[in-house]
Protein backbone atom coordinates (compact mmCIF):
# COMPACT_ATOMS: atom_id res chain seq x y z
CA UNK A 1 0.00 0.00 0.00
CA UNK A 2 1.38 3.28 -0.67
CA UNK A 3 1.42 6.69 0.76
CA UNK A 4 -1.87 7.88 -0.70
CA UNK A 5 -3.89 4.67 -0.01
CA UNK A 6 -2.46 4.57 3.66
CA UNK A 7 -3.91 8.19 4.25
CA UNK A 8 -7.33 7.18 1.73
CA UNK A 9 -7.36 4.46 4.66
CA UNK A 10 -7.09 6.56 7.75
CA UNK A 11 -10.22 8.83 6.54
CA UNK A 12 -12.65 5.49 6.00
CA UNK A 13 -15.27 5.97 9.24
CA UNK A 14 -15.46 3.01 11.00
CA UNK A 15 -16.73 2.75 14.90
CA UNK A 16 -13.95 3.09 16.47
CA UNK A 17 -12.85 5.94 14.15
CA UNK A 18 -16.11 7.53 15.13
CA UNK A 19 -15.60 7.48 18.44
CA UNK A 20 -12.31 8.89 18.65
CA UNK A 21 -13.66 11.61 16.56
CA UNK A 22 -16.91 12.28 19.03
CA UNK A 23 -14.72 12.50 22.36
CA UNK A 24 -12.23 14.62 20.73
CA UNK A 25 -15.23 16.60 19.92
CA UNK A 26 -16.70 16.97 23.59
CA UNK A 27 -13.69 17.91 24.93
CA UNK A 28 -13.20 21.01 22.55
CA UNK A 29 -16.54 22.27 23.58
CA UNK A 30 -15.52 22.20 27.04
CA UNK A 31 -13.74 25.24 28.93
CA UNK A 32 -11.58 25.24 31.87
CA UNK A 33 -13.37 26.66 34.52
CA UNK A 34 -10.92 29.47 34.95
CA UNK A 35 -11.46 30.75 31.39
CA UNK A 36 -15.06 31.00 32.08
CA UNK A 37 -14.60 33.09 35.05
CA UNK A 38 -12.17 35.13 33.54
CA UNK A 39 -14.42 35.80 30.52
CA UNK A 40 -17.48 36.64 33.09
CA UNK A 41 -15.00 39.16 35.10
CA UNK A 42 -14.27 40.63 32.18
CA UNK A 43 -17.83 41.41 31.14
CA UNK A 44 -18.62 42.49 34.55
CA UNK A 45 -15.65 45.35 34.26
CA UNK A 46 -16.35 46.58 31.04
CA UNK A 47 -20.20 46.88 32.27
CA UNK A 48 -19.01 49.01 35.72
CA UNK A 49 -16.54 50.77 33.48
CA UNK A 50 -19.14 51.85 30.47
CA UNK A 51 -21.18 52.35 33.83
CA UNK A 52 -18.42 54.83 35.73
CA UNK A 53 -17.86 56.77 32.08
CA UNK A 54 -21.89 57.51 30.87
CA UNK A 55 -21.69 59.10 34.95
CA UNK A 56 -18.74 61.02 34.96
CA UNK A 57 -20.17 62.23 31.72
CA UNK A 58 -23.37 63.24 32.88
CA UNK A 59 -21.92 64.66 36.05
CA UNK A 60 -19.50 66.70 33.99
CA UNK A 61 -22.26 68.00 31.44
CA UNK A 62 -24.22 69.15 34.27
CA UNK A 63 -21.33 71.01 36.25
CA UNK A 64 -17.93 71.34 33.61
CA UNK A 65 -17.96 74.58 32.08
CA UNK A 66 -16.56 74.74 28.59
CA UNK A 67 -14.41 78.43 29.68
CA UNK A 68 -13.29 77.84 25.96
CA UNK A 69 -16.92 78.66 24.40
CA UNK A 70 -16.72 81.80 21.50
CA UNK A 71 -18.38 84.70 22.62
CA UNK A 72 -19.89 87.57 19.77
CA UNK A 73 -17.14 89.85 18.05
CA UNK A 74 -19.00 92.91 19.20
CA UNK A 75 -19.41 92.12 22.92
CA UNK A 76 -19.42 95.09 24.76
CA UNK A 77 -17.91 94.00 27.88
CA UNK A 78 -16.28 96.50 29.97
CA UNK A 79 -14.58 94.63 33.20
CA UNK A 80 -11.63 96.58 35.22
CA UNK A 81 -11.95 94.35 38.28
CA UNK A 82 -8.63 93.61 39.95
CA UNK A 83 -7.81 91.44 42.31
CA UNK A 84 -8.57 92.41 45.91
CA UNK A 85 -5.09 91.63 47.49
CA UNK A 86 -4.23 94.91 45.14
CA UNK A 87 -6.97 97.17 46.38
CA UNK A 88 -7.86 96.76 49.76
CA UNK A 89 -5.28 97.06 52.54
CA UNK A 90 -7.59 94.69 55.15
CA UNK A 91 -7.26 91.74 52.15
CA UNK A 92 -7.94 88.36 53.90
CA UNK A 93 -6.59 86.13 51.54
CA UNK A 94 -10.00 84.34 50.32
CA UNK A 95 -11.62 85.67 46.86
CA UNK A 96 -15.33 86.45 48.56
CA UNK A 97 -18.12 86.81 45.42
CA UNK A 98 -21.44 87.55 46.58
CA UNK A 99 -24.35 87.23 43.66
CA UNK A 100 -27.91 89.30 43.82
CA UNK A 101 -29.80 87.98 41.01
CA UNK A 102 -33.37 86.69 40.16
CA UNK A 103 -34.47 84.11 37.84
CA UNK A 104 -31.57 83.42 35.36
CA UNK A 105 -29.00 82.91 37.71
CA UNK A 106 -31.02 81.26 40.75
CA UNK A 107 -33.27 79.24 38.28
CA UNK A 108 -32.78 75.32 39.13
CA UNK A 109 -35.48 73.67 37.37
CA UNK A 110 -33.82 72.23 35.11
CA UNK A 111 -30.65 71.02 36.61
CA UNK A 112 -27.95 73.39 38.36
CA UNK A 113 -28.25 76.80 38.42
CA UNK A 114 -26.24 79.30 36.89
CA UNK A 115 -24.52 80.37 40.52
CA UNK A 116 -24.41 76.32 41.31
CA UNK A 117 -21.92 75.98 37.50
CA UNK A 118 -19.65 79.11 39.02
CA UNK A 119 -19.72 77.24 42.42
CA UNK A 120 -18.40 74.48 40.69
CA UNK A 121 -15.88 75.58 38.40
CA UNK A 122 -13.88 77.91 40.98
CA UNK A 123 -11.69 78.02 43.96
CA UNK A 124 -13.27 81.78 45.42
CA UNK A 125 -16.06 81.33 47.59
CA UNK A 126 -19.38 82.47 46.34
CA UNK A 127 -22.87 83.11 47.81
CA UNK A 128 -25.62 82.67 46.07
CA UNK A 129 -27.95 85.64 46.83
CA UNK A 130 -30.22 84.90 44.47
CA UNK A 131 -34.01 85.11 44.53
CA UNK A 132 -36.17 83.56 41.44
CA UNK A 133 -39.82 85.52 40.74
CA UNK A 134 -37.87 88.97 41.86
CA UNK A 135 -36.64 91.95 40.49
CA UNK A 136 -34.06 94.45 40.24
CA UNK A 137 -36.57 97.76 40.87
CA UNK A 138 -39.58 98.27 42.80
CA UNK A 139 -43.19 98.66 41.71
CA UNK A 140 -44.22 102.02 43.07
CA UNK A 141 -42.51 104.42 44.90
CA UNK A 142 -43.73 103.87 48.29
CA UNK A 143 -41.83 101.34 50.57
CA UNK A 144 -42.90 97.54 50.54
CA UNK A 145 -44.56 98.02 53.94
CA UNK A 146 -46.71 100.95 52.50
CA UNK A 147 -47.49 99.67 48.88
CA UNK A 148 -49.01 96.31 49.12
CA UNK A 149 -46.55 94.70 47.21
CA UNK A 150 -44.30 92.69 49.68
CA UNK A 151 -41.64 91.20 46.94
CA UNK A 152 -40.44 94.77 46.56
CA UNK A 153 -38.85 93.49 50.33
CA UNK A 154 -36.57 91.18 47.85
CA UNK A 155 -35.62 94.36 45.22
CA UNK A 156 -32.25 94.97 44.98
CA UNK A 157 -32.55 98.24 46.64
CA UNK A 158 -34.14 96.94 49.73
CA UNK A 159 -32.48 93.96 49.80
CA UNK A 160 -29.12 95.55 50.08
CA UNK A 161 -30.75 98.25 52.22
CA UNK A 162 -31.77 95.71 54.65
CA UNK A 163 -28.66 93.95 54.42
CA UNK A 164 -26.49 96.96 55.22
CA UNK A 165 -28.31 98.16 58.23
CA UNK A 166 -28.23 94.20 59.62
CA UNK A 167 -31.90 93.66 59.68
CA UNK A 168 -33.97 90.99 57.21
CA UNK A 169 -36.81 90.86 59.52
CA UNK A 170 -38.88 92.57 56.77
CA UNK A 171 -37.76 90.20 54.15
CA UNK A 172 -38.63 87.16 56.56
CA UNK A 173 -41.58 87.58 57.31
CA UNK A 174 -43.07 89.09 53.75
CA UNK A 175 -42.08 85.32 52.15
CA UNK A 176 -45.16 84.06 53.55
CA UNK A 177 -47.45 86.53 51.69
CA UNK A 178 -45.59 86.66 48.29
CA UNK A 179 -47.15 83.78 46.22
CA UNK A 180 -45.49 81.60 43.28
CA UNK A 181 -41.74 81.59 45.17
CA UNK A 182 -39.95 79.00 46.19
CA UNK A 183 -40.19 79.99 49.93
CA UNK A 184 -37.77 77.30 50.97
CA UNK A 185 -35.07 78.49 48.72
CA UNK A 186 -35.85 82.21 49.64
CA UNK A 187 -35.41 81.23 53.07
CA UNK A 188 -32.08 79.68 52.63
CA UNK A 189 -30.95 82.90 50.83
CA UNK A 190 -32.04 85.15 53.50
CA UNK A 191 -29.78 82.58 55.86
CA UNK A 192 -26.92 82.86 53.58
CA UNK A 193 -27.18 86.69 53.51
CA UNK A 194 -27.45 87.45 57.23
CA UNK A 195 -24.53 84.50 57.36
CA UNK A 196 -22.21 87.48 55.14
CA UNK A 197 -19.73 89.43 57.15
CA UNK A 198 -19.68 92.13 53.63
CA UNK A 199 -16.14 93.53 55.61
CA UNK A 200 -14.76 90.27 53.69
CA UNK A 201 -16.41 90.69 50.42
CA UNK A 202 -14.37 91.59 47.52
CA UNK A 203 -16.97 90.97 44.65
CA UNK A 204 -20.50 91.91 44.17
CA UNK A 205 -22.16 90.98 41.06
CA UNK A 206 -25.21 92.21 40.07
CA UNK A 207 -27.34 89.58 37.54
CA UNK A 208 -30.74 90.77 36.88
CA UNK A 209 -32.58 89.41 33.62
CA UNK A 210 -34.96 90.95 31.52
CA UNK A 211 -38.16 90.72 34.02
CA UNK A 212 -37.40 94.36 34.76
CA UNK A 213 -37.35 95.52 31.58
CA UNK A 214 -40.66 92.79 30.56
CA UNK A 215 -42.56 94.50 33.70
CA UNK A 216 -42.12 98.66 32.41
CA UNK A 217 -39.62 99.73 34.79
CA UNK A 218 -37.74 102.56 33.70
CA UNK A 219 -34.24 102.96 33.21
CA UNK A 220 -34.87 106.73 34.23
CA UNK A 221 -37.88 107.93 35.92
CA UNK A 222 -37.51 112.01 35.08
CA UNK A 223 -37.59 114.48 37.90
CA UNK A 224 -37.36 111.24 40.39
CA UNK A 225 -34.13 109.64 38.81
CA UNK A 226 -32.67 108.16 42.18
CA UNK A 227 -35.96 106.03 43.15
CA UNK A 228 -35.85 102.42 43.12
CA UNK A 229 -38.50 102.17 40.47
CA UNK A 230 -36.06 103.03 37.69
CA UNK A 231 -32.97 101.21 37.05
CA UNK A 232 -30.43 104.52 37.78
CA UNK A 233 -32.34 104.71 40.98
CA UNK A 234 -31.27 101.22 41.67
CA UNK A 235 -28.30 101.78 40.55
CA UNK A 236 -26.98 104.95 42.11
CA UNK A 237 -28.43 103.70 45.53
CA UNK A 238 -26.06 100.41 45.35
CA UNK A 239 -23.07 102.61 44.40
CA UNK A 240 -23.81 105.18 47.32
CA UNK A 241 -24.77 102.36 49.64
CA UNK A 242 -21.45 99.77 48.49
CA UNK A 243 -19.21 102.24 48.72
CA UNK A 244 -20.17 104.28 51.16
CA UNK A 245 -20.43 101.49 53.50
CA UNK A 246 -17.64 99.19 52.27
CA UNK A 247 -15.36 100.72 50.17
CA UNK A 248 -12.99 97.77 49.39
CA UNK A 249 -16.26 95.80 47.70
CA UNK A 250 -15.95 95.85 43.95
CA UNK A 251 -18.85 95.79 41.65
CA UNK A 252 -19.80 94.30 38.24
CA UNK A 253 -23.38 94.68 36.55
CA UNK A 254 -24.04 91.49 34.51
CA UNK A 255 -26.96 92.62 31.63
CA UNK A 256 -29.77 90.74 30.72
CA UNK A 257 -29.29 88.27 27.87
CA UNK A 258 -31.73 88.44 24.85
CA UNK A 259 -35.52 87.06 25.59
CA UNK A 260 -38.66 87.47 23.69
CA UNK A 261 -41.22 89.95 24.15
CA UNK A 262 -44.70 90.98 22.88
CA UNK A 263 -45.93 93.65 21.07
CA UNK A 264 -49.20 95.26 20.61
CA UNK A 265 -50.65 93.33 18.39
CA UNK A 266 -49.64 90.09 20.25
CA UNK A 267 -46.84 89.29 18.00
CA UNK A 268 -43.88 87.18 19.49
CA UNK A 269 -40.49 89.37 18.96
CA UNK A 270 -36.85 89.52 20.45
CA UNK A 271 -37.44 92.43 22.95
CA UNK A 272 -35.03 94.33 21.00
CA UNK A 273 -37.75 94.89 18.83
CA UNK A 274 -40.56 95.56 21.03
CA UNK A 275 -41.38 98.54 23.18
CA UNK A 276 -42.85 98.46 26.52
CA UNK A 277 -42.99 101.82 28.44
CA UNK A 278 -41.62 103.63 25.30
CA UNK A 279 -38.24 101.69 25.54
CA UNK A 280 -36.93 98.55 24.50
CA UNK A 281 -34.68 96.07 25.97
CA UNK A 282 -31.98 97.43 23.44
CA UNK A 283 -32.27 100.89 24.93
CA UNK A 284 -32.34 99.46 28.86
CA UNK A 285 -28.87 97.69 27.93
CA UNK A 286 -27.46 100.83 26.32
CA UNK A 287 -28.17 102.80 29.34
CA UNK A 288 -26.85 100.10 31.70
CA UNK A 289 -23.53 99.51 30.04
CA UNK A 290 -23.09 103.69 30.27
CA UNK A 291 -24.74 104.18 33.67
CA UNK A 292 -22.32 101.52 35.11
CA UNK A 293 -18.85 103.59 33.67
CA UNK A 294 -20.49 106.50 35.58
CA UNK A 295 -20.76 104.91 39.26
CA UNK A 296 -17.44 102.90 38.59
CA UNK A 297 -19.20 99.50 38.26
CA UNK A 298 -18.09 96.96 35.50
CA UNK A 299 -20.41 95.43 32.99
CA UNK A 300 -20.23 92.19 31.65
CA UNK A 301 -22.41 91.93 28.25
CA UNK A 302 -24.42 88.79 28.19
CA UNK A 303 -26.56 89.91 25.49
CA UNK A 304 -23.61 90.02 22.75
CA UNK A 305 -21.09 87.92 24.71
CA UNK A 306 -23.77 84.71 24.43
CA UNK A 307 -24.65 83.13 21.78
CA UNK A 308 -28.56 82.83 22.11
CA UNK A 309 -29.71 85.74 19.94
CA UNK A 310 -32.66 85.66 17.35
CA UNK A 311 -31.50 82.95 15.59
CA UNK A 312 -30.60 80.60 18.20
CA UNK A 313 -33.41 81.85 21.41
CA UNK A 314 -35.59 78.75 20.54
CA UNK A 315 -33.00 76.08 21.42
CA UNK A 316 -31.57 77.74 24.79
CA UNK A 317 -34.89 79.59 26.17
CA UNK A 318 -37.62 78.16 28.16
CA UNK A 319 -40.41 79.07 30.53
CA UNK A 320 -41.14 82.63 30.20
CA UNK A 321 -38.56 82.57 27.00
CA UNK A 322 -36.58 84.72 29.59
CA UNK A 323 -34.99 81.78 31.11
CA UNK A 324 -32.17 79.99 29.61
CA UNK A 325 -32.32 76.18 29.69
CA UNK A 326 -29.36 74.06 30.82
CA UNK A 327 -27.16 74.74 28.11
CA UNK A 328 -28.06 78.09 27.82
CA UNK A 329 -27.03 78.89 31.93
CA UNK A 330 -23.44 77.13 31.13
CA UNK A 331 -22.88 79.38 28.27
CA UNK A 332 -23.61 82.52 30.69
CA UNK A 333 -21.56 80.80 33.31
CA UNK A 334 -18.90 80.33 31.10
CA UNK A 335 -19.04 84.00 30.12
CA UNK A 336 -19.03 85.07 33.68
CA UNK A 337 -16.20 83.25 34.46
CA UNK A 338 -14.04 84.21 31.76
CA UNK A 339 -14.88 87.86 32.10
CA UNK A 340 -14.75 88.07 36.32
CA UNK A 341 -14.16 85.33 38.22
CA UNK A 342 -10.97 83.45 36.32
CA UNK A 343 -9.10 86.97 36.58
CA UNK A 344 -10.03 87.74 40.76
CA UNK A 345 -10.02 83.96 41.75
CA UNK A 346 -6.50 83.27 42.67
CA UNK A 347 -4.67 85.14 45.10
Amino acid sequence: MDELEKKDQDLISTPENEDKTEKVKKESKVKPPYIILSIALLILALFGLNYFLIKRWEGSSEFYIDTSIDTQTETDDRVSLIPADLYRDDDDGVTTIVIFGNDTFGDTSDGASVCQLLQKNTTATIYDCTFPGSTMCTKTVDGPGESGFPEDWFCLYWLWECTKNGNLSDQKSAIGSIQGIDKKLYEEHLATLESIDFNKVDYILICYDAHDYLQGSLYMAYGNEYNPVCINGVLYGMYDKVFGNYPGIQVAVVSPGYCYAYDKLGNKKGGNLVEINTQTLADVLLFMKDRTADFGFSYVDDYFGVKINEDTARLYLVNDDVVPNLEGKKMIAAHVLNKVIRRVEVK
